[in-house]
């Protein structure tokens, strides 16, 4: 969504994505852990290692997002779902290396030292803890022994051991399978079937809240039955039926139906499809830099720009298209419809300034208000639905793209420095206004990343079939 000027949309190109000088990433999974996240973020602090550290919230009710941030962690709000939420952090951080934890776990100094070891000895291998779980009781000592002889005899490795491995490995081998539960089991078997998984000479320890809850032996002898079934090729699926969540669901997307998110308006950043005046870039791609490449390129970006109109036609939001040049009202409107939509122009300067009066004028009559482009496939109601729920607790909203620009911003009040001094068009787009909303105080939440159509390695298979159906 970048490269053909700045009345093309919100994203930029340039390299992915986030805290290229830490030397770690730690991912967190969470969903409503406001009292275990304190101790576990209090641990990490103690590591000698440069960290950027993101707790990936799946639409928590309580104050997970405020422990997070108290706790010196970035926050990402993603689809629910470990194995989703996981992912998502990973692909947000840029790090050589990548630690998965659990919320509910605790990380000792003889874990935190392993880890440092693993790092700095220039270790290829994925590594994992030994587990402990942290209550007095007997029972649990016997529960942690069984998993060490389950451990030699079938190299079954739980999430809740951790996973530090390598950025590249992780997105080469993996990463998590989109399955409800298993997905650390079918990853870390895989892992282990390379050749290249190995125990750190630690361990670190687990909540037995799960087990106090459900009863110590219920919770035993559920534990064995799924795991039995499992192995016997068992579907994730099916068994994760078996497997009650701790949490209140809210849905797929970690978004409640309670209608919280107030008076809300989506700015629709597009250029009138006109051939030559956008997407070059994408046509120079796509082959020769002529007519007829323009042409395809401009029909590429009409139908991008229709599927997202029609994918965020029931956004809990006035959608309001902001279009460029001047005289493309009608065009636009006869593109992009104009049932329940409104039509601004742009207006002159460069993108910052023009984003920065949409966002001005629209807040005059709405609490929150959400912009995005027309070249990001990905992007549709519940995405906008996600980024005013994350409004709640953020003053800024992002949603970077994977050559280091956003394909969408949200904001509660005008911030116009927050669109000042900015490169438009670079790689550095995302990492500027992450920079700018800290020294404004600003709590900033990140979305999950995604692939904005610049040029036409950046059409997945999938996005053209879409198209192309659409």
């Amino acid at each position: 969504m970048a490269g053909d000027g700045p009345s093309d949309g919100v994203t930029f190109s340039g390299e992915p994505v986030h805290s290229r000088s830490a030397e770690i990433g730690v991912v967190i999974p969470a969903l409503d852990e406001e009292e275990s996240l304190p101790g576990l973020l209090g641990d990490l602090s103690g590591l000698g290692l440069e960290r950027a550290v993101v707790v990936v919230d799946g639409g928590s009710g309580d104050g997970t997002v405020a422990a997070a941030r108290a706790g010196g962690a970035m926050v990402m709000r993603s689809r629910q779902g470990r194995a989703r939420q996981m992912n998502a952090g990973a692909a947000l951080l840029s790090t050589r290396w990548l630690l998965f934890l659990h919320a509910d776990s605790r990380v000792g100094d003889e874990a935190l030292r392993a880890i440092e070891g693993h790092v700095r000895g220039g270790r290829r291998e994925a590594a994992y803890f030994g587990l402990t779980i942290s209550h007095p009781h007997f029972y649990y000592r016997v529960i942690e022994g069984g998993q060490r002889v389950r451990e030699r005899l079938s190299g079954l490795v739980y999430g809740d051991q951790g996973l530090l491995i390598r950025r590249d490995r992780f997105f080469g081998a993996g990463p998590f399978p989109d399955e409800p539960i298993m997905e650390d089991v079918i990853l870390n078997r895989r892992l282990r079937g390379e050749g290249g998984l190995v125990r750190l000479p630690a361990s670190i320890s687990t909540s037995a809240r799960r087990y106090e809850e459900e009863g110590r032996v219920r919770g035993l002898l559920r534990n064995v039955a799924l795991m039995s079934r499992f192995l016997a090729g068992g579907e994730p699926g099916e068994l994760a039926a078996r497997y009650p969540a701790r949490r209140w669901s809210r849905g797929e997307d970690g978004v409640s139906s309670r209608g919280d998110e107030g008076r809300a308006t989506l700015l629709v950043f597009a250029k009138a499809p006109r051939p030559g005046e956008v997407k070059t870039r994408l046509a120079r791609s796509l082959g020769r830099d002529d007519a007829p490449e323009y042409d395809k390129a401009a029909a590429l970006y009409r139908q991008m720009g229709r599927m997202i109109a029609d994918a965020v036609a029931e956004a809990p939001a006035t959608v309001t298209v902001c279009y460029d040049p001047a005289d493309a009202e009608a065009e636009m409107r006869d593109w992009l419809g104009s049932a329940g939509a409104r039509y601004w122009r742009q207006g002159e300067g460069d993108l910052g300034e023009r984003m920065s009066r949409m966002f001005t004028r629209a807040l005059l009559g709405a609490e929150r208000v959400v912009v995005i482009g027309t070249d990001t496939p990905a992007v549709d109601t519940r995405t906008i639905t996600r980024a005013l729920a994350a409004l709640g607790t953020a003053d800024v909203v992002l949603g970077p793209s994977r050559d280091g620009g956003y394909y969408l911003l949200a904001l509660c009040e005008p911030h116009p420095s927050l669109f000042e001094g900015i490169e438009w068009s670079t790689g550095s787009v995302l990492a500027a206004t992450v920079a700018r909303a800290g020294a404004l105080e600003l709590r900033v939440t990140f979305l999950e990343v995604e692939t904005d159509v610049d040029t036409a390695r950046d059409l997945a298979p999938e996005v053209t079939s879409a198209m192309e159906s659409g």
